[in-house]
């Protein structure tokens, strides 16, 4: 059975139904980690009771919907203050509600402590939580989410790019490499960094080069496109209207999450085909952040100052009180307006049909670059230990990033 997320309630008499109040990820066994559930309360429709409360009736309603054995599966409990503990039923021959105890992980309560013993099930059941939080279940287009979405859209100190991103966007659309490398060798800044990314250790076997033609040619027009995208974006908006937002650390963390992406396609089964596509996701994914802090200053000065050293799930739940809809939402609409390909558009918005492992690519890429360079805004877990492959992509955007930075 493939990994599913259950949204419910549990009554006050006890019985668990469809509808909302709590939420429970459930991961299968795979590479030899248990097959797990994890279950929380929903922060987006708080149920007023702890978690632990409803436990037995919400292990029962699960359990019955993914109809696996009950004692290959093993139950986590995630408390409102963020305590992970491990939660083991009781079953009784009369089909009554499971007597639940309680036990400690061995190193602690906390998520790593978690993670420690459910490895990749854990991680994916976490990303599934948060994902499932950010969603306003049914009611996506209300009229305040609407109005959001289209002030946003409209306001004018929308971020965008610059002359020279246009430009190179048209010689693109043409199929013009002379002119793509003409228009880019009028900046040092970007000529430089793609000359170096050029010379990286996957074109081994190329001789090194210090030609932007050739740079452009090696790496490919459309991947080309995209770092001028950000590079623009980035000389651009190094300060902006909001005086909490830290826009550095955002296009750090951008930059960041585009180099994971492309790091962790083999791990995901996605072709090198769509590596520009998969780069493309990690840059713009969180984008929505970026248009938030420019468009509505005083509603993200709100959000960082009460979010500041909280962890994830606290986080959430303040995303849910203070804007109007999900950031992905705004990220979503924003690029709408950029020539991205469709896959871009919805994956980043949550929309994986049909390329489910993009969807999860991108939750881990999320987590390599919250280690490699954070976003306090994110409600996101950073990874323990960045993957080699993530930490030698992101090293071939240091010259970016340094020259970007003077």
């Amino acid at each position: 059975m493939d990994p599913r997320v259950f949204q419910f309630e549990v009554s006050p008499d006890g019985q668990a139904r469809p509808g909302f109040g709590i939420i429970a990820a459930y991961v299968p066994a795979e590479m030899g980690w248990p097959a797990i559930v994890a279950l929380a309360c929903d922060p987006y429709h708080d149920p007023g009771r702890p978690i632990k409360d409803m436990a037995p009736a919400a292990i029962q309603f699960v359990l019955a919907g993914i109809r696996e054995p009950a004692e290959t599966l093993s139950w986590t409990v995630i408390d409102a203050v963020g305590r992970f503990t491990l939660a083991v039923p009781k079953w009784s021959d009369s089909g009554a509600l499971p007597e639940v105890t309680y036990q400690r992980f061995p190193t602690g309560l906390g998520v790593e402590a978690f993670l420690k013993e459910t490895g990749a099930a854990g991680e994916v059941a976490l990303e599934m939580l948060s994902a499932a939080s950010e969603t306003p279940s049914l009611e996506e287009e209300t009229p305040s989410m609407q109005e959001f979405l289209e002030a946003v859209e409209a306001h004018s100190n929308l971020p965008v790019p610059n002359t020279l991103f246009h430009m190179v966007e048209d010689a693109v659309s043409k199929g013009d490499i002379k002119k793509v490398a003409a228009i880019i060798q009028s900046d040092p800044v970007i000529s430089l960094s793609l000359i170096n990314y050029a010379n990286a250790a996957r074109f081994i076997g190329a001789d090194k080069t210090a030609s932007v033609r050739q740079a452009v040619v090696r790496l490919g027009m459309v991947f080309v496109q995209r770092v001028v995208f950000v590079a623009a974006m980035m000389m651009r908006y190094q300060k902006g209207r909001c005086p909490e937002f830290n826009y550095s650390a955002y296009w750090m963390n951008a930059l960041a999450t585009g180099a994971a992406m492309r790091a962790l396609l083999p791990d995901y089964g996605i072709p090198e085909a769509m590596a520009d596509d998969a780069h493309a996701i990690g840059l713009v994914s969180c984008i929505g952040w970026l248009a938030v802090a420019e468009t509505y200053p005083a509603l993200m000065t709100k959000y960082l100052q009460r979010c500041r050293g909280k962890d994830p799930l606290p986080k959430i739940r303040l995303q849910n009180e203070i804007f109007p809809c999900p950031i992905r939402l705004v990220s979503e609409r924003y690029l709408q307006r950029f020539s991205f390909p469709d896959v871009v558009h919805s994956t980043v918005a949550g929309k994986n049909e049909g390329h489910h492992n993009l969807g999860e690519c991108l939750a881990r890429a999320t987590r390599v670059a919250q280690s490699l360079a954070p976003l306090n805004c994110l409600a996101v877990l950073p990874m323990t230990q960045v993957p080699p492959a993530c930490r030698e992509e992101w090293d071939h955007w240091q010259t970016l990033l340094k020259s970007v930075k003077r």
